[in-house]
């Protein structure tokens, strides 16, 4: 038994030094370390014409300076489109090596991205790999060691100033998300059907369908509405709706449309359902007005 107790802290001994052997010796000598991605993925602006990916230089001194190299690979659609060439290598200059830790977060790959100021429904994204660094004492991460050699570039859809024929339109489901009229009388604002959305003639980014209002109230007749798709990526009710009735007899209850700042924003790739914010009773007919809101869901 004497022999088993001494054999097990040896054994704990040689278990911890032997993980940490690679961050031992970076500890041990400054002019070693470790280079990483400060995080796995980045989503780019619709319109920006440079992503910066933030690197974590694990090295308290590199007098003579490092460079980083770094392969880019694609993912999801055509990233050449957007980035040119297959890669690269950043210099990291002995003036940044400064940071808690021997970390320096003043580095970056920043990459070019060209044709960003185009209408674009489709996502593109693409790896950036680190590969090797010019100094024999320097690593790409720690081997045996968890690190994050590949960073994730995500390039979103870019809303068009004119939107595609094909996007909204159809048959949606119609319902209250939140009223107050309507559903405060037992009723709806909205009356729930199916609706079919069509593209306005005159508009390309303004779509027309017919719906009920108050169907308790008005009998169930369809009223002509609109929704516009603006260029400041919100949708919004296209104008006013009037219900042609009145709580106090004299102002016309109906809807308009919300202000940009409490309306939601569009994706041109995404068709399938979106929140309509808008203004119930603006005449101020049944006690408005109220902040109320109508879903349309694809079907």
């Amino acid at each position: 038994m004497k022999n088993i107790f001494k054999i097990i802290p040896i054994l704990i001994l040689a278990i911890t030094f032997g993980c940490d052997d690679d961050e031992n010796r970076f500890v041990s000598d400054p002019s070693t370390g470790w280079i990483e991605f400060q995080s796995s993925a980045t989503t780019t602006g619709q319109t920006v014409s440079v992503v910066s990916i933030p690197l974590s230089i694990r090295v308290p001194e590199f007098n003579n300076g490092l460079n980083i190299s770094y392969s880019i690979q694609g993912v999801e659609g055509d990233f050449t489109q957007f980035v040119s060439g297959n890669g690269g290598s950043v210099f990291a200059d002995p003036t940044i090596q400064s940071g808690v830790n021997g970390e320096s977060r003043a580095l970056s790959i920043d990459l070019d991205l060209a044709n960003m100021e185009f209408g674009r429904d489709f996502v593109t994204s693409f790896d950036v790999i680190l590969t090797a660094v010019d100094a024999s004492s320097v690593t790409i991460g720690v081997p045996g060691s968890t690190n994050i050699l590949t960073h994730r570039v995500t390039i979103p859809c870019s809303n068009p100033d004119v939107l595609p024929a094909t996007y909204f339109v159809g048959d949606y489901a119609i319902a209250d998300v939140v009223g107050q009229i309507g559903p405060g009388n037992g009723t709806e604002n909205f009356g729930a059907a199916t609706v079919t959305l069509t593209v306005d003639p005159f508009n390309p980014n303004v779509r027309l369908f017919e719906s009920t209002i108050l169907p308790a109230f008005t009998g169930g007749a369809p009223f002509p509405i609109s929704i516009e798709f603006s260029e400041d990526d919100y949708v919004t009710l296209g104008g006013y709706v009037g219900a042609g009735i009145s709580c106090n007899g004299a102002d016309e209850f109906g809807f308009t449309s919300a202000a940009a700042a409490d309306s939601v924003p569009w994706d041109v790739c995404n068709d399938m359902n979106i929140t309509i914010q808008y203004v119930e009773d603006p005449n101020v007919a049944c006690g408005g007005p109220y902040a109320s809101s109508f879903s349309l869901i694809k079907l």
